[in-house]
Order: C-alpha cells, then sequence, then structure tokens
C-alpha cells in the first residue's frame, strides 16, 4: 500500500492530504458543539500559596485547631475569621459604617457604627453611649471587619442605639500579649478623646462620653475586664466608664472552681494555648487571665459603675464567669453586678445562631444593658 501511495501524482497526494485534514477538523468540531459541557460558569481564581509554602520549615510548631498552626519556620496559618466585608450602610438595619485609622505606627485601627438617623438634621445633639467593643477570638484569630462580629455589632448598634467602636488590636502569636492590651488600651483613650473634642465627627457630635461602656466577647470580654482594671489610673481626659459588658467571659486558672472541668488534659491543654498568646509572659494565674487570682483589694479598683456578667450552659469558662461575677461583688466593690445566664448553649453560640431565640433574648439584654441612662 505505502509504495502505491509513493507512485501517485503529486496532485492525487496534495488531494488525499487535504481530505484527511478535512476529516480531522469535522472531528474536532463536533467535539466543541455537539459533546455536554459540564462547566458551564467561569472557574473560579486560582487558590492563593499553601499557608506553609514559604516556610523554611513546614514542621508544625504549635496546633492550635481549630484555630491556627504556627510552623518552625515561622508561618501561621489562621483557619477562620480571616473574611472581611466592608463598611457601609447595612441593608438589615439602616446602620451605617466606616473603617478608621487610630495609629499608623502599629497599624492599629477600628470600625466605627452610627445607628440609623443618628446623622440626620441641622441639629445634633450628642446624646448616643459610646461603646468600645473588643471581640473575641482567643487573642489569635477575627477581625471587627469579619462577617460575623460586623452583622452583630450592626444588629447591637441598631438596637441599644449607641456609636460603637470595634477594636482592630493586634493578635498573637505575631504579636503576643500585651500588644492586645497594650492597642485596646490606645483605643479607648482615643475614643475618650474624640468624644470629648474631635476631631472624629461621628464620637465628636453624637457621643455623650458620660455614658461609656466597654463591651468585648470571649477574649474581648477579657480585654474589656482589663481595660477597667487599667482605667483606675485614670483615661485621657478625665472620662470614667460607666459600665461593662463582658460575654461569655475567657478566664481562666490553675485549679478548678465551681463545675469546671477536672480533666487533666482539658487544663493543661488551656494553660498552653494561653501561654502561646502571651509567649509565656504570664502564668495561668496571672490576673490577667485569673482575676480570682487577684486580692478583692484590687478588684475594687475596677474603674466602672456597672458590671454585666453572661455566661453559656455548656461553655468551658461558664464556671469561672460566674464566680469572677461572685467575686466582685464580695470584694466590697460599689458598683452593680448583673448576671444574665443562657441554657444548653456554648461559647458565644450568639454569633453562630443570630437568627435563634436565645441569641434575639440575649442581644436584647445587651442592647437594654448599654442603653440604660
Amino acid at each position: 500500500m505505502v509504495s502505491k501511495i509513493k507512485r501517485l501524482p503529486t496532485l492525487a497526494k496534495v488531494a488525499l492530504l487535504l481530505l484527511v485534514l478535512l476529516l480531522l477538523l469535522t472531528a474536532i468540531l463536533l467535539l466543541i458543539f455537539l459533546v455536554p459541557r459540564h462547566r458551564t460558569a467561569p472557574l473560579p481564581p486560582a487558590a492563593p500559596p499553601g499557608p506553609a509554602d514559604n516556610c523554611s520549615d513546614r514542621a508544625v510548631a504549635f496546633d492550635f485547631s481549630p484555630f491556627l498552626v504556627q510552623y518552625k519556620g515561622g508561618c501561621v496559618h489562621r483557619m477562620d475569621g480571616t473574611a472581611r466585608v466592608p463598611a457601609g450602610v447595612d441593608a438589615a438595619t439602616g446602620v451605617s459604617s466606616k473603617d478608621v485609622v487610630i495609629d499608623h505606627a502599629t497599624g492599629l485601627g477600628a470600625r466605627m457604627y452610627l445607628p440609623a438617623g443618628a446623622g440626620e438634621g441641622k441639629k445634633k445633639e450628642k446624646d448616643l453611649p459610646v461603646v468600645v467593643f473588643f471581640h473575641g477570638g482567643a487573642f489569635v484569630i477575627m477581625t471587627p471587619f469579619e462577617p460575623k462580629y460586623h452583622d452583630y455589632l450592626n444588629a447591637l448598634v441598631a438596637k441599644a442605639r449607641v456609636v460603637a467602636v470595634s477594636v482592630d488590636y493586634r493578635l498573637a502569636p505575631e504579636h503576643p500579649l500585651p500588644a492586645a492590651y497594650d492597642d485596646s488600651w490606645a483605643a479607648l483613650n482615643w475614643a475618650a478623646r474624640n468624644a470629648d473634642a474631635g476631631p472624629e465627627p461621628w464620637l465628636r457630635d453624637r457621643g455623650n462620653l458620660s455614658r461609656l461602656f466597654l463591651a468585648g466577647d470571649s477574649a474581648g470580654a477579657n480585654i474589656a475586664h482589663n481595660m477597667a482594671m487599667r482605667a483606675g489610673s485614670g483615661l485621657e481626659g478625665g472620662a470614667a466608664i460607666l459600665g461593662v459588658l463582658l460575654l461569655d467571659p475567657y478566664f481562666w486558672g490553675k485549679r478548678p472552681v465551681g463545675a469546671e472541668t477536672t480533666d487533666p488534659a482539658t487544663r493543661r491543654r488551656y494553660e498552653a494555648t494561653w501561654s502561646f498568646v502571651c509567649a509565656g509572659r504570664y502564668g495561668i494565674d496571672d490576673p490577667l487571665i485569673n482575676p480570682l487570682a487577684a486580692p478583692a483589694a484590687e478588684l475594687r479598683g475596677l474603674a466602672c459603675a456597672r458590671m454585666a456578667v453572661t455566661t453559656s450552659g455548656l461553655d468551658d469558662f461558664e464556671a469561672r464567669g460566674e464566680a469572677y461575677a461572685a467575686a466582685l461583688n464580695g470584694s466590697g466593690w460599689g458598683g452593680e453586678v448583673v448576671r444574665y445566664e443562657t441554657a444548653g448553649e456554648r461559647h458565644v453560640y450568639f454569633l453562630d445562631q443570630p437568627a435563634s431565640p436565645k441569641s434575639a433574648r440575649e442581644l436584647a439584654f445587651a442592647a437594654a444593658y448599654l442603653s440604660r441612662g
């Protein structure tokens, strides 16, 4: 057969080659247009490089699951709390939000919130309580821009009608404690200073500095307590904190209190994670993490007139939150202690289940507490 093809005239060879090419092209077109295509939408962008791709050593140095993993090469892979939503006007509540820079040197910033209608009209009264809010996340994850916190602040500001400053403090392990405390203290003084004389317009024109509150959940509640303790030495401009709201506060200690777990592995784990976030600077019975270790005279220095503590029945930190409220009451501190308990729920459940009836009731409690004169 090969020898016969070789004897064909040149023109016939060209015609045969064109025929073969035409058949191949026909087959390709049939594949393109007749075979069903399952991918009708554009492909998503390529995934970013893996968390340890730039690490010199990918061995795990500390596993803080489900929050993060730190590798021996120094890289940190956060498993949660990295999503961001922009500021603006919330469609559901009408609350306005904006992002501000507090300290360019450290990168400290905040997301601010103003309830609907608060900026309208020519007459502006300084009538809104000022709430400085500290988010949770074990000191290692989350920001004010994370969707759950953004939604929670929108709902809280709408219901309580307050102007809020949600602090974007630095996170461990890149910035171990006391970085979060120092950032929070700077943000609190910034808020007090601007509510007094500006230049930040939402605080200057709408914030009533005589109704200054601190609030936070989990690690943020820990921060709120410690800011109220530090405020005993005075805030800028002589401002005073009216009240503090601790939502499922993150406190711990060496010895169990009340119904707190006695499981050795669990207790070792909490002790190890605390050491991780503070780079070993503070022991597990330091008053920063265990206010119960502070003498009564020290607790009496809490610089606010009211304290509200919420706890959840299935939370590992419930018993110590209850003990904290009791210790404050028994210390001789002259303020008012309010307790709020939610049975059958886990730690900061209201962030994950915002539409549940229990979450709605706790939100109503928080809003009423923050809007009291």
